[in-house]
């Protein structure tokens, strides 16, 4: 098994990227849209080493955003790891080494993303729970398009890094 060193780090890597990105990162915006750190992570975590890793460091790096906002708990961990699934089809019968791939992946991995939460915070509204209520148009418009553009930037940016991490030989 040719793991590497990132495999073995990004939990922790996860972790620090949730403290980032509630913290830190905010002050990133452009046009009121701040990066999706720990799931452009999650993304090239599951590209490299396959959906089933993904999965698992997406519930621990959700559950680290969880822990820093206001959010409901666990919310994060089910859509990060729907993202995880996503961008683990990149790992095997397409190589991430084509320009198109790992852009799809931030693409889809972050509609994914957006479809679990938005759908989780509809569900418990329904449901009678106290949680945020986004009109969905505007949502759609004002957030999830502009932080899906964002995030395929910049993995467009990181396409030089993820091309030099090894790959996995797990099947």
């Amino acid at each position: 098994m040719n793991r590497g060193a990132l495999y073995y780090l990004m939990v922790p890597l996860l972790l620090l990227c949730a403290l980032l990105q509630s913290t830190t990162l905010a002050r990133f915006k452009l046009a009121g849209v701040k990066p999706e750190l720990v799931l452009l992570v999650v993304v090239i975590g599951a590209m490299v080493y396959g959906a089933r890793s993904g999965v698992l460091w997406a519930f621990v790096a959700g559950i680290g955003l969880d822990l820093f906002s206001g959010g409901p708990f666990g919310a994060s961990s089910l859509a990060l790891m729907a993202s995880a699934l996503v961008a683990g089809l990149g790992h095997r019968p397409f190589s991430r080494f084509n320009l198109l791939v790992p852009l799809a992946a931030a693409a889809l991995g972050t509609l994914a993303f957006a479809a679990v939460y938005l759908g989780l915070l509809a569900v418990l509204t329904t449901a009678g729970f106290s949680v945020p209520q986004l009109p969905l148009g505007g949502t759609l418009q004002d957030i999830v398009l502009p932080v899906t553009l964002y995030n395929v930037v910049l993995m467009l940016l990181a396409i030089p890094l993820l091309n030099r991490l090894p790959e996995s030989q797990d099947v």
